[in-house]
């Protein structure tokens, strides 16, 4: 793998961009692009992830930031042809190339918002690699969280109400990303949202669900504490809630942790 000049990556990208009109060339071009940058000593577990589930050429990090850069505008100025290099992009079984379809999507204007969401579920099956389904939730749909909130919230509740436990993570996922910003406060709405599948959640999904106490505990302890007190409640004693809680507490301060641990302790 060479080392990376930023200035002479700027060019490279750039020259490639050239080619976004012709999703064929480009993804052509996109291969020697990231061949020539390609780590051919990668070994699994070096970064602390796994081995990709598809072949992958494991670049740097800066090399898709680049290329992404650089078809931003394209993406912001040309939403059909955009959309036609992402579907390119994904039909390549590459890791690089499917992670920049997924942060490309997320540049591309949502409206309507049917063209995008219908892309993102096609892409998601249950053997989806982790880091892609990160992508597509987090910055796939970015400008439709800030610009398309309601469709972007009902996609949340088709996803959560699904039977298939690969799209309720998705619908857990997506929440995370919508409390996380700060100019969300609807935070009732929020704990309607994940309440019911609290209540009978499976134990694949109790990271998905920790993750998102977490960021509700981040942006409000205390209502978040008084609605994990109401599960307690109309749980009874419920192990599921009850394993939910404990786990949870550390994300609380103090006060929070007491008065969770006093509601457990009247459950019982």
């Amino acid at each position: 793998m060479p080392a990376i000049q930023p200035a002479q990556l700027k060019i490279q990208a750039a020259q490639l961009a050239q080619k976004s009109t012709d999703p064929d060339g480009f993804c052509r071009e996109l291969h020697d692009y990231f061949d020539s940058y390609s780590d051919r000593i990668y070994r699994p577990g070096q970064v602390g992830e796994p081995r990709p589930l598809i072949r992958a050429y494991h670049v740097p990090q800066p090399v898709i930031n680049a290329i992404l850069r650089e078809l931003v505008l394209f993406a912001h100025d040309d939403r059909e042809t955009a959309l036609a290099l992402i579907d390119a992009l994904w039909s390549q079984p590459n890791l690089e190339f499917r992670l920049l379809a997924a942060s490309l999507i997320g540049q591309v204007s949502p409206t309507p918002a049917k063209s995008i969401l219908e892309r993102i579920q096609s892409w998601m099956h249950p053997e989806t690699e982790e880091r892609l389904v990160d992508a597509a939730i987090n910055y796939g749909l970015e400008r439709m969280r800030n610009e398309q909130s309601e469709s972007y919230i009902q996609q949340v509740k088709l996803w959560l109400k699904s039977q298939e436990n690969y799209e309720q993570s998705m619908g857990l996922k997506a929440i995370c990303q919508l409390v996380a910003d700060e100019g969300f406060e609807d935070f009732p709405m929020g704990f309607a949202l994940i309440s019911p599948l609290m209540q009978f959640l499976p134990t694949q999904l109790r990271p998905d669900i920790l993750d998102v106490i977490e960021v509700f505990a981040s942006r409000s302890s205390k209502e978040t504490a008084y609605f994990l007190e109401h599960m307690i409640q109309i749980s009874g004693n419920d192990t599921n809630i009850a394993w939910i809680v404990r786990h949870s507490l550390k994300h609380f301060p103090q006060e929070s942790q007491d008065f969770l641990w006093e509601a457990l302790r009247k459950s019982n």
